[in-house]
């Protein structure tokens, strides 16, 4: 995906002007002539097309004289022998010549349409120059081009207004591209063009930008659909591109790219099939199977734009290049097969339907010893099964030796036969599955083939979610001067996430679901605020594992169990108001002595006065501008 800031057009609400400077260009180069007569220096600055220009409220033609702009208005005289040189015109002939070239600029500015040549067929003169190649490959472009959007991403960001307060505006985010799928107004794309946004635009090739929604998206194949309602009298818009297969890529064949790398709109770029089958990690961590690599140049705002075969069959989704400094023309495209399976998933009504989880794990069986120590015989090939999920409820068991899926073999590395001779890991059948339904494994299991009955797949999560913030806000809570949220396999990316945490997160994670001693989530200490509260304690980034001795199973738990303290001090604070009225005597908040105790693995607990924390609590939100004391899934 594009970064935000981009340096053409990537958020131009006006697209069609920026092609009028081509056309004023050739109108203006006859004052070049005059450049040494008349002192009157031309510059161009299109709108939002670079970082000076985007905070500019300059628009269209800058006329100054002499020098050039420092873009902030300012002109700086020329160097060099020019900066010396004197018209030899009047000085009244001098602003008559500027003001008839500044009129005809800012008529032809004003009245000028988009210029469409660019986009047009080329003249029946360049055809005769075009080999049979060269047609074909123009062809293919200029047939599917309609077909490819350009998406803008924008998000909620807090803004400073003054010292003392703050709001929200909607910023760039960034961009990508997509492709028509149908009639109906569906776009897909990348998820990863359209993580955390919060409004996103859709810009036709005509430069018509229309609003979309998100129907659904996956983070484990990075694939999104989008929803766009037209405008009446623009039914044109939609132009479906042809569905093709990528089952049927060969190495060596030609695919193109297109789409809108750094804001380029409607870029094109070929190349060849350089591997299929490859397994890749998708931006949520999930791996994506059957991958295509090709060396077609894959920039940043191609991600999501479509990849066809020569013969202009869409075949695959553009995904990333590798960044590697070490690689060179090394990209991937993610297959149609994995769109189609998303697609299939969609519902309007409920959303997306995710795969589901592969519910073991397993061993290569290509050693000799392995083979003898679980008594395979040489006629067996499989998978050796080393952990089953409980939900299996028997159909598989460890020691087990895996050979068949839906009837499909599995060969002792674990690899299935997907076309020919090419091969794929066996989780790719179960990845293309929709959750519920049915599947046969056939098992060696005790010096027998054994096909139990059929069974239906469920989503098992990790006990440390891969996606935290995704179709829900992040969850929180605000304990005094302490921010605690629920421990998350996206934080092992986080410089601050030590090797033991990222160990707790990898060895909690292999435990299945009904096997993690009744405990829902871990939380995870992510900050300690400064503050007169906290002072002493100073390290972030530590599981809490306990509340004064009680073992915590969620942060939801965890937020009871402060309520529940926060209730006591209520109570004695209202028994000791009562008392200081009966007294007469002012009320003065003490201290009833109930304390916070929080257990850290690996790390000293931390004590806090409960009333304290109470007290703070205002002050500490506030400061860093946080909405709510806590926020978790559910609530209102």
């Amino acid at each position: 995906m594009a970064p935000a800031t981009c340096r053409r057009r990537s958020f131009c609400r006006r697209p069609g002007r920026c092609s009028n400077l081509v056309a004023a260009s050739v109108v203006l180069a006859p004052t070049l002539v005059l450049r040494h007569t008349i002192p009157v220096n031309i510059g161009f600055v299109a709108p939002h097309h670079s970082e000076a220009s985007a905070k500019s409220s300059s628009r269209g033609l800058l006329l100054r004289r002499g020098g050039s702009d420092d873009g902030a208005g300012r002109g700086h005289a020329p160097s060099g022998a020019a900066s010396g040189a004197r018209s030899a015109w009047p000085q009244d002939l001098q602003s008559a010549a500027r003001s008839v070239v500044s009129f005809a600029c800012a008529a032809l500015l004003a009245f000028a349409g988009p210029v469409q040549d660019l986009r047009s067929p080329l003249p029946a003169f360049a055809e005769d120059v075009l080999n049979a190649e060269e047609r074909v490959t123009v062809s293919l472009f200029e047939q599917n081009t309609p077909g490819v959007v350009f998406i803008t991403s924008e998000a909620f960001e807090m803004q400073g207004v003054n010292d003392q307060s703050m709001r929200m505006e909607l910023v760039p985010q960034g961009s990508g591209s997509g492709w028509v799928f149908d009639l109906e107004g569906h776009i897909v794309t990348n998820y990863h063009v359209i993580q955390n946004s919060n409004a996103l635009m859709v810009r036709f090739i005509d430069g018509t930008e229309i609003q979309a929604k998100v129907i659904g998206g996956d983070p484990g194949s990075d694939v999104a659909v989008l929803k766009v309602e037209l405008p009446k009298g623009k039914p044109g818009l939609l132009r479906p591109l042809i569905k093709g297969d990528s089952s049927g890529l060969r190495v060596g064949q030609e695919v193109y790219a297109i789409g809108n790398p750094f804001g380029l709109d409607h870029t094109l770029t070929k190349g060849v099939v350089s591997g299929v089958g490859r397994t890749i990690m998708s931006f949520g961590g999930r791996p994506i199977q059957g991958a295509i690599q090709t060396d077609a140049s894959i920039n940043p705002g191609n991600s999501g734009g479509p990849v066809f075969d020569a013969r202009g069959h869409c075949a695959g989704v553009a995904f990333c290049k590798d960044v590697r400094h070490t690689s060179d023309n090394i990209g991937y495209v993610i297959p149609a097969e994995v769109v189609r399976c998303f697609l299939q998933r969609c519902d309007n009504k409920d959303g997306y339907i995710m795969s589901p989880s592969v519910p073991y794990r397993w061993h290569k069986l290509e050693n000799q010893s392995l083979r003898s120590a679980h008594k395979v015989p040489d006629g067996i090939s499989g998978v050796l099964l080393t952990s089953v999920a409980p939900a299996m409820d028997g159909a598989l068991q460890v020691g087990d030796v895996l050979t068949h899926i839906d009837g499909r073999s599995i060969s002792d590395d674990g690899q299935i036969q997907l076309r020919g001779s090419e091969l794929i890991q066996h989780r790719y059948l179960l990845r293309n599955k929709r959750i519920g339904e049915p599947t046969v494994f056939r098992v060696f299991r005790e010096g027998q083939q054994v096909e139990p009955a059929a069974v239906e797949l469920c989503d098992l999560p990790p006990i440390c979610p891969r996606w935290p913030d995704v179709d829900y806000l992040p969850e929180y809570l605000i304990l005094g001067a302490l921010a605690l949220v629920p421990l998350a396999q996206s934080h092992v990316w986080y410089k601050e996430c030590h090797s033991e945490l990222k160990a707790t997160i990898y060895r909690w994670n292999r435990r299945w679901p009904g096997d993690r001693d009744n405990k829902e989530g871990l939380v995870l200490l992510v900050t300690v605020f400064a503050h007169e509260l906290t002072f002493g304690y100073r390290r972030g980034w530590r599981i809490v594992e306990s509340y004064n001795g009680i073992s915590i199973t969620s942060l939801r738990h965890l937020r009871e169990l402060w309520h529940k303290t926060r209730d006591e001090v209520s109570e004695v604070r209202g028994k000791q108001r009562v008392e200081a009225e009966k007294a007469g005597v002012p009320y003065k908040p003490v201290s009833p002595g109930i304390f916070v105790r929080l257990g850290l693995q690996s790390e000293d607990d931390i004590w806090l006065d409960a009333s304290a924390c109470i007290d703070a609590e205002q002050g500490v939100l506030k400061t860093h501008a946080i909405e709510r004391p806590s926020f978790i899934r559910g609530d209102t």
